[in-house]
């Protein structure tokens, strides 16, 4: 499938994008302001749902330039970043444990670090979802989830989009400990709630 295929098929089990669509994020500027740019399935993802949490318990992170509520996190790629790279937060002690050789714990450097993991979202769970970024294309990072409660990581060999769509379809091997309790309505219909774009925070 290619990526328009994977978005109606998403669309068909989440629901339809906001009423009204949303502001999209400038893309051309991810490459300037970051040293890279994130993968196409992603960014398409984003520029027809924005930031969402599926099933009020799947929450996907976007870039937005509007201010965060979390103290600390500046706006725009910055903040999208500073999800990997808070000091303070889950990543600094992932990275704390990788650096001390504690690969059970993380058995994977973070961003800025070649090769390293870039958080794009999270699970009421404390579960992360990550990609692995191998090698210079984004479109073939693959999809790095640590589950916080089974103590594991799982490396799944597909894209962003791939993943999304096999956890809210149940194909993916963990996909009740993605969406715990499955696919539930959150309102109008939807399985997802909208939680901002480029231009708002909600």
């Amino acid at each position: 499938m290619d990526i328009e295929e994977m978005l109606d098929r998403l669309g068909s089990v989440i629901g339809s994008p906001p009423a009204g669509g949303v502001v999209p994020v400038p893309w051309e500027l991810g490459p300037e302001m970051m040293g890279f740019q994130l993968p196409a399935d992603y960014r398409a993802f984003v520029d027809r749902y924005g930031m969402v949490s599926i099933s009020n318990e799947l929450h996907i992170y976007a870039p937005s330039a509007a201010p965060s509520s979390h103290i600390g996190e500046p706006p725009g790629f910055e903040g999208f970043l500073y999800n990997t790279t808070d000091p303070y937060g889950y990543c600094a002690m992932l990275a704390q444990a990788y650096q001390g050789g504690d690969y059970d714990e993380c058995p994977y450097p973070l961003f800025p670090a070649e090769g390293g993991l870039l958080k794009w979202g999270n699970n009421y769970n404390s579960d992360h979802f990550f990609w692995l970024m191998r090698g210079p294309d984004p479109d073939r990072w693959p999809v790095a989830a640590k589950f916080d409660a089974m103590m594991m990581w799982d490396v799944f060999e597909g894209g962003f989009l791939e993943f999304v769509l096999a956890a809210v379809t149940e194909q993916y091997p963990y996909h009740g400990a993605v969406l715990p309790g499955g696919m539930t309505p959150v309102g109008d219909g939807r399985g997802y709630r909208p939680r901002g774009d480029w231009s708002k925070q909600l």
